[in-house]
């Protein structure tokens, strides 16, 4: 029995070391960040009053302008926003974001609303709430009144191809919310992220419908947006 383990224990060791360690990935480079980084979107934005509807469409530029270490050591990185109505145009500061990465997170904090946009390492399936660090979670929202609104990853490591003609062929989709309702209206949004470039596309569906007698469960919207934000370029 003693010679039968010391074999068992010379075969284990011969083994863990002849094979090469194995490198876990965490799915980081689905949000690349770097200071230089930027991405150029196609926007096209629909507001709805009372069934009339409102169309702008224009280019959205986001650029990693620089990153600060933060008390906790994670260094954050300030997301400068410019839009322009198109490529003859000079682009025209809008805002200034920031994001970070914790070891599971990717955290960002949009217009002082924070947001948990992924979480490490992805795998379809998981979810966690995208409200944990907002008072949003507090407050809920029109659609279904809770505040912890509870993301889900779907698609990941799927090949995608955007209208742009640009292929990427490792992606993954965070589905913020997919309610719909035929009386009340319907609250539909997700982001799509590449590896290696970050998000590519962004869409987002809030309509409410119209509850008066007279139009009740016709699904004739009484105000609402319609957003899309399609990746296309990024230069790093």
């Amino acid at each position: 029995m003693r010679r039968l383990g010391k074999i068992l224990i010379v075969f284990i060791l011969t083994i863990s070391c002849s094979e090469d360690p194995i490198e876990l990935d965490f799915g980081y480079a689905y949000q690349p960040l770097r200071v230089g980084l930027s991405w150029v979107y196609g926007v096209e934005e629909t507001s709805i009053v009372q069934s009339i509807e409102t169309t702008l469409r224009y280019e959205l530029k986001v650029t990693l302008i620089d990153s600060f270490k933060t008390d906790a050591g994670i260094y954050s990185y300030w997301l400068q926003r410019q839009t322009r109505s198109d490529e003859s145009q000079s682009w025209m500061e809008l805002d200034t974001w920031s994001v970070q990465q914790t070891a599971n997170q990717l955290i960002q904090n949009e217009s002082n609303i924070t947001f948990v946009k992924l979480v490490f390492p992805p795998a379809t399936g998981v979810t966690w709430n995208g409200n944990q660090y907002n008072n949003l979670a507090k407050n809920g929202n029109i659609f279904n009144g809770q505040g912890s609104e509870f993301y889900l990853l779907a698609d990941v490591g799927e090949a995608i191809e955007l209208p742009f003609g640009q292929r990427f062929e490792k992606t993954l989709t965070v589905i913020h919310n997919d309610f719909e309702d035929a009386i009340v209206g319907q609250d539909k949004r997700y982001e799509v992220f590449a590896e290696g470039v970050g998000l590519i596309y962004k869409e987002v569906n809030q309509l409410e419908y119209c509850s008066t007698p007279a139009c009740l469960g016709q699904q004739k919207v009484d105000r609402g947006v319609i957003y899309k934000q399609t990746l296309k370029s990024h230069a790093w």
